[in-house]
């Protein structure tokens, strides 16, 4: 695995496969080890779609794929509830640019980034502990760093964890999606002030662990999905 992942450009069907047999031990090696150390013995992790093959193989669901149909039907009830409610208006505001100076091919996208964005906000938590737009991300839970305005093009991303910029997503779908698989692989325990967001993506892609999810959470599943 270390050798073909210092290639410029390794196959990652050969790092699915070393990752597929080294499964075992590498839950047991990231039980007892840093996330430096765990980045070191098993570098495959530093791939995006190897990150959502492991959460794939783990919980039989396409993290990525689900987050895309969720958001699909939930975005404009999202943005609605955020509007009614004025929460993260500058995120509005974006949005609204955005929707006005491009295509409408964009508009989707578009709008399933402005929910993504959006819904920390209904839940009354912290969305620097989800993303953070242009700033410094203090915090050593999985977070994703946005360079630039989310709407646009030029728009730069990178998930982080303990200080470390693990890979860079192409969208802020697959971000998150990717933001979700880290905490079950790497074993981290939910950030408080984040939880019940963090939930509700649980939820939407469809993956059962053993912890309870807030009724608060349940209810907004009902609402908008």
């Amino acid at each position: 695995m270390k050798e073909e992942c210092k290639k410029a450009n390794p196959n990652i069907d050969i790092l699915k496969e070393k990752m597929k047999r080294t499964f075992a031990e590498r839950v047991g090696f990231i039980q007892s080890h840093s996330t430096s150390d765990i980045l070191q013995e098993f570098p495959a992790l530093q791939h995006i779609s190897i990150i959502l093959t492991e959460i794939e193989h783990i919980f039989k669901v396409d993290v990525d794929k689900r987050l895309l149909e969720g958001f699909g039907k939930a975005a404009d009830k999202i943005i609605a509830e955020a509007k009614r409610r004025r929460l993260g208006k500058e995120i509005l505001l974006q949005y609204q640019t955005a929707l006005s100076q491009e295509c409408e091919e964009t508009h989707k996208g578009h709008t399933v980034c402005a929910a993504i964005l959006l819904l920390p906000y209904l839940f009354h938590e912290n969305p620097d502990r989800l993303y953070v737009i242009d700033k410094v991300a203090n915090a050593p839970t999985p977070v994703l760093l946005i360079s630039g305005n989310p709407f646009s093009a030029g728009c730069e991303m990178s998930l982080r964890i303990d200080g470390m910029d693990i890979v860079k997503p192409e969208d802020i779908s697959m971000g998150v999606g990717a933001l979700l698989g880290i905490y079950f692989i790497f074993g981290v325990k939910y950030a408080e002030n984040v939880k019940k967001t963090l939930n509700f993506l649980q939820c939407m892609v469809g993956i059962n662990s053993n912890d309870k999810v807030p009724i608060g959470v349940i209810k907004m599943v009902k609402a908008l999905l």
